[in-house]
């Protein structure tokens, strides 16, 4: 059983018809569709088809040909402008949780912060995002210079977008504040406010082949890449990491993923499509492969209209053309070179091919006799726009000397003010026309001495106007010249500048090597000593504790640590937090006596554990002799012979009227005035 293929697949298979009509949107539009998904072409195409009543992919590529304004139509089809405000919602409160604060609070003041809003179609995408950058400066109470550049492909997009107005039913995705806020009501639509239109600067922009931007802080692409082949959105990944800066971000559509390039682009959000750019990582951008498109050409209808003459083919243009080389008097078509692009008629006894080079100029190939006529006759058409003729020119042939009009008429190009091309004309006595049917023109007996003397003159003019024109440009020429001689001294005088200011630049790297090497060695210096302070505190049973003015830990000895449980973390806390060894003592409050009267505090205490220390709370002096704090120090009294007997320490420490248990020192009474010795605290 064989079975049919269906119209799509016909469609695919018709490879001729889509590759003309790519090259025609290309050459029309500028926009290369060779990479696009061919299904999501085809469905774009299709319709048209069954607007214009096509048949076949062929027939629609001939109608492209032959109205422009049908292949705008299809570009815009296939562009897709679909779009609007907070397109998914919660997408876009993700989006100024996740990132807009964090750029707000992290931009400088004096910073600009660069967002990208591409393939924006109509500008609700960049509008949405201007409008959360504006809640979240109000928030925070700060401002910021925010710069959102929007673009897309589509110019009559960008230019609705810089309209900023909007038709009555964005009020299904825009919130009833942020309209009352951010919109003006005007008639049926809803125009943006000013200082949200002041964010956004809109331009039409190809994001595959124009230059991207650079150092964004954001890029929103959204519902672009679903479009695209894998070969295209590589290309436009690797666009997007040259242009973000090193922790910016990337939001895309929720149909859309970055997840190929985890090296590049860290997930944010894997819901919401946010990704953050890591700019060490790399992307493997295979170029975008270029198909060979053949040059532009009209297809013409290679069903209809055949006609069979001597066992050859023609459509209707060949035929056309056929009949009127074969019929009409010989007559050439000159562009505004003077080089002929179309013969027609037989023009064998007017124009010859010389050997050697070939040249289509005319007056390399025209009848000697006629060249003097012919230029004459140009001239004059151009110059007034009106046909000229000279009559009964006698030329050479290879039959004899004969007569012959010549005539040039200006061909009327349309959309051209400027007439470029004319027909040369050559009629004998059998091609004349009836005179009444001649048109408005000139219309002169050809006599050589006349016609010279006028050629004469008109090339005189010339050259006087040349030389007009000569004398003007050599004056403009003179008028740069000294400009640029001006500027060249200038640049002088800056290089000169620019040298002085590098060897006074290198005089002061040399010092600051200099000064950097002393400064590593007093580094080293500082270094050793503060080892060897490290061990020599270490190796003396010596605790030293130092504070600040406020009583707050700033750095304190292991030995000294144990008798206040400290830790590494407790520095910058404040001593009165923590629990001592010494029950009798009122540590605290002698050194806040300390701070106030500078007296130092020497005497002997003793520890819960029963061993004697000596406590010493000395003022913190600098070399300026101003006080920064205190010195807390603890000596071990056992360990220098200070006592023998703990007992007797113990005794002595206890007041008179109260004896309480040696064995509990805890448990001893304190007297009013706040020490078991009797000495105020």
């Amino acid at each position: 059983m064989i079975i049919e293929p269906d119209g799509e697949n016909l469609l695919l298979t018709d490879e001729e018809s889509f590759t003309h009509i790519y090259a025609v949107l290309k050459k029309l539009r500028g926009v290369d569709f060779t990479n696009y998904k061919r299904t999501t072409v085809l469905r774009r195409i299709e319709r048209r088809m069954v607007v214009t009543h096509s048949m076949t992919l062929a027939e629609y590529a001939k109608i492209l040909d032959d109205n422009p304004e049908e292949v705008g139509v299809l570009l815009k089809e296939i562009l897709i402008g679909v779009t609007n405000f907070f397109r998914d919602p919660a997408f876009f409160e993700k989006l100024k949780e996740k990132v807009l604060y964090p750029i707000v609070q992290n931009a400088k003041e004096d910073e600009p912060i660069r967002v990208w809003s591409a393939g924006c179609s109509t500008g609700e995408e960049a509008y949405s995002i201007a409008i959360l950058f504006q809640e979240i400066m109000e928030e925070l109470h700060t401002k910021r210079n925010i710069k959102i550049f929007a673009t897309d492909i589509d110019v009559q997009a960008i230019e609705q977008a810089g309209k900023g107005e909007f038709a009555e039913n964005i009020i299904e995705d825009v919130t009833p504040e942020r309209l009352a806020k951010y919109f003006i009501k005007r008639n049926d639509q809803y125009v943006i406010s000013k200082s949200i239109r002041r964010m956004i600067i809109f331009a039409p922009h190809n994001m595959l082949s124009d230059p991207p931007f650079g150092r964004l802080d954001l890029i929103s692409c959204r519902n672009v890449m679903i479009y695209f082949q894998p070969v295209l959105q590589r290309s436009l990944f690797a666009i997007f990491h040259s242009a973000l800066k090193n922790g910016g971000y990337l939001f895309l559509g929720k149909s859309e993923t970055a997840n190929d390039y985890s090296d590049v682009f860290k997930v944010v959000s894997s819901v919401e499509k946010i990704y953050m750019h890591r700019s060490a990582g790399k992307i493997d951008n295979t170029p975008i492969p270029t198909f060979s498109v053949p040059s532009f050409q009209p297809i013409q209808n290679r069903n209809l209209d055949m006609q069979k003459k001597d066992n050859h083919y023609y459509d209707t243009e060949s035929l056309y053309t056929h009949v009127l080389e074969k019929f009409m008097p010989a007559t050439l078509v000159v562009d505004s070179s003077n080089n002929v692009i179309h013969f027609f008629g037989n023009y064998a006894d007017y124009v010859s091919i010389a050997p050697g080079k070939a040249s289509f100029n005319l007056f390399n190939i025209i009848n000697n006799d006629m060249s003097l006529a012919a230029s004459t006759s140009l001239s004059r058409c151009r110059a007034e726009n009106i046909p000229v003729t000279y009559s009964d020119i006698p030329f050479e042939t290879r039959d004899g000397r004969k007569l012959c009009d010549l005539s040039v008429y200006p061909i009327d190009v349309p959309g051209n003010d400027v007439n470029e091309l004319v027909a040369v004309i050559f009629r004998t006595k059998e091609d004349k026309p009836d005179p009444e049917t001649e048109d408005e023109g000139i219309f002169e007996k050809y006599d050589i001495d006349a016609t010279s003397a006028r050629r004469i003159t008109d090339l005189e003019q010339e050259l006087q106007e040349s030389q007009n024109d000569l004398r003007k440009t050599i004056g403009e020429l003179e008028t740069v010249n000294e400009e640029l001689q001006a500027a060249n001294e200038e640049l002088l005088t800056a290089n000169e500048e620019l040298q002085s200011s590098n060897e006074e630049l290198q005089s002061v790297n040399e010092e600051l090597y200099t000064v950097n090497t002393e400064y590593q060695q007093k580094v080293d210096e500082l270094t050793m000593m503060t080892n060897d302070l490290s061990n020599f505190l270490s190796s003396t049973m010596i605790g030293i504790l130092f504070i600040d003015s406020d009583l707050n830990i700033r750095k304190f000895t292991e030995y000294i640590g144990r008798e206040f449980q400290l830790m590494e973390q407790d520095v910058g806390r404040s001593i009165q937090i923590f629990a001592h060894s010494f029950p009798y003592e009122k540590i605290v409050d002698d050194a806040q006596n300390v701070l106030k009267t500078l007296a130092p505090v020497d005497r002997e205490v003793v520890a819960t554990s029963g061993k004697f220390y000596t406590l010493r709370i000395a003022p913190y002096r600098t070399t300026e002799n101003s006080i920064k704090g205190l010195v807390i120090t603890i000596i071990d009294s056992l360990g220098v012979g200070a006592r023998t007997s703990a007992e007797e320490a113990a005794e002595t420490a206890k007041p008179d009227t109260a004896k309480p248990d040696a064995a509990k020192p805890a448990d001893a009474q304190t007297p009013e005035n706040g020490t078991p010795d009797g000495r105020q605290g």
